[in-house]
């Protein structure tokens, strides 16, 4: 007799059940958001990109859907026309190279392989030594390769203690992708705890994080950027935008089946779909709170100048509107395919 497994018991009690997600504007209200005035000229230059080159149907359509200068608009409206180019090929890069490793999960030798190219890559792409051992960088797709261009503009902002520092962040989300096909392979959810400790690894956003202050032409003290402070924003903002992206990509996964989410294993917990989702929400008020607590005390140091206020300031705000422009951009990409189900009042209702 045939037993399912964790995951699929979940999945079949969710299925056709309706999600109702009330309104996540309201909780970001007091924060800023924007898009950036460069929008349109960039995705015009993308989309004449993708259409000249040579890539599969799936993957053209993956990228539309994401809409990569949508993306980079909402989530660095200030940023100006030469950097927003640069986080625009950025966002290209990840998404690629994060569904590449998905993709050879099946063959883990294959991803071990990419996992140590590319990080080959990227610390002699960022100025900061080549192959160990003398041996040449194996990657040939000019994809991944781009991330050479990427560099280039980072090394001409970015001392080598920030490149240091951006490195330590890619690396580790490289290395945290063995947790992601772990978890992927398992056949039941993780708590609620362990899904966390993982998920801030696994969801890529202290790679994109690391290019804050490029974005914001900013340079934060060493002193502060090690501090508890800023690895509780950090850790927030990673914290706030997974949280959105659980919600609202929803369907989306369980149309692909998976259930590895904060909101099934809320639900699991709670046997209440919409309960996890206000609790879900309550979550996410509680981290924008923590959020602002903490950034005023980081801005209120004595030990700050002027211009090193200027700069917190900036990258502070800088966070936020990562948030608040993720949620945007979530609710106008067709990645989600939630816009055809909200409301005018704001809600997105769709039946699972």
């Amino acid at each position: 007799m045939y037993v399912r497994n964790e995951k699929e018991l979940v999945a079949k009690r969710l299925k056709g059940q309706r999600l109702v997600i009330p309104d996540m504007r309201p909780i970001f209200a007091h924060w800023p958001r924007g898009q950036n005035e460069n929008y349109q000229v960039v995705k015009d230059i993308i989309d004449k990109r993708f259409a000249a080159q040579s890539m599969k149907e799936e993957a053209r359509k993956a990228f539309d859907n994401m809409n990569p200068a949508l993306l980079a608009a909402t989530w660095w409206p200030t940023a100006s026309m030469k950097q927003y180019q640069v986080l625009v090929d950025l966002i290209i890069w990840f998404g690629y190279w994060d569904d590449l490793i998905e993709n050879l999960s099946p063959d883990p030798t294959a991803a071990e392989g990419l996992r140590a190219a590319t990080k080959d890559l990227v610390c002699q792409s960022l100025g900061l030594g080549g192959p160990e051992d003398g041996k040449d960088i194996t990657i040939s797709n000019p994809l991944i390769h781009s991330f050479e261009h990427i560099a280039k503009e980072v090394c001409a902002v970015y001392d080598e203690e920030q490149r240091r520092t951006l490195l330590g962040h890619i690396d580790q989300y490289i290395d945290s992708t063995r947790l992601e096909a772990e978890a992927d392979r398992s056949d039941t959810l993780p708590s609620l705890k362990r899904y966390w400790e993982v998920r801030i690894l696994t969801s890529g956003m202290g790679t994109l994080l690391g290019f804050t202050e490029f974005a914001v032409q900013a340079k934060l003290p060493p002193s502060l950027v090690r501090s508890a402070e800023y690895e509780s924003l950090w850790v927030t903002t990673i914290v706030i935008n997974s949280i959105v992206n659980d919600l609202i990509s929803f369907k989306k996964e369980m149309k692909v089946g998976s259930v590895l989410s904060s909101l099934a294993i809320l639900y699991r917990e709670v046997d209440s779909l919409d309960a996890a989702v206000h609790m879900s929400l309550a979550h996410l008020r509680t981290l924008v709170d923590e959020f602002d607590r903490t950034a005023n005390a980081m801005l209120s140091k004595s030990a700050l100048d002027a211009d090193e206020v200027d700069s917190v300031s900036k990258v502070v705000n800088a966070l936020r509107m990562i948030n608040t422009g993720n949620l945007e951009w979530s609710l106008q990409a067709k990645r989600y395919g939630v816009g055809q189900f909200m409301t005018a009042a704001g809600q997105i209702r769709l039946v699972l």
